[in-house]
């Protein structure tokens, strides 16, 4: 735990919902950087400046709901960047559906698959670090949470584009529903009366 974080711990003890000016500050918290230090906790989101000179701390709740809030804006962060993607797996299905089926995601983990080339791999490292933007490769064995982009790399990239979004083929999707038909057998049933693909006569031959 860094110190700005275990002194938001102790700000809360100290004043609870009260508003304080920074003599109080000065009494509670000895320091030579007062105006700093209330600066840096302001921009990390631990206070809030009220008043001119007068401040609180910002309830846990509220914070806490903040970093979600935080990270579920950078969803549009793919509009920086200058490499080409496209999205895929569940979030193609999203797409090709216009919406109807979302599945793939929990209450703690919201995650966004698209696929790049191989060969800019390392591009795309730098680019999510740089916009401070979780992101994990396929299959890595890492703890994923909150708002994550999943890389899924390949060495070629095929694009179409559904609704002003990049995202892979038509019949990608389809084969990546057909790979997992008991989650995503309605999807299946909407691209199929969609796009009149008889699909499940297919299945019968399969």
């Amino acid at each position: 735990m860094n110190k700005y974080a275990k002194m938001y711990g102790w700000l809360h003890e100290a004043f609870g919902n009260d508003k304080f000016g920074i003599d109080e500050f000065r009494a509670t918290f000895p320091s030579t950087q007062h105006a700093k230090v209330i600066h840096d906790l302001i921009g990390l989101g631990y206070l809030e400046r009220r008043e001119r000179g007068e401040y609180k701390v910002v309830a846990p709740e509220r914070f806490v709901h903040g970093i979600v809030e935080s990270n579920l804006q950078q969803e549009d962060v793919l509009k920086y960047a200058e490499r080409k993607y496209a999205y895929c797996c569940n979030d193609a299905v999203v797409i090709w559906t216009e919406g109807y089926y979302w599945t793939g995601f929990t209450k703690g983990f919201k995650p966004i698959h698209v696929k790049v080339l191989q060969k800019d791999l390392r591009y795309w490292k730098t680019f999510f670090k740089k916009h401070d933007v979780d992101f994990a490769l396929e299959n890595e064995k890492k703890t994923l949470f909150g708002l994550t982009y999943i890389l899924h790399s390949a060495e070629s990239l095929k694009i179409e584009m559904k609704d002003d979004m990049p995202v892979v083929p038509l019949k990608e999707t389809i084969y990546f529903c057909k790979k997992n038909e008991l989650t995503y057998r309605p999807a299946l049933e909407y691209l199929d009366r969609e796009y009149g693909l008889k699909i499940y006569e297919e299945f019968e031959h399969l």
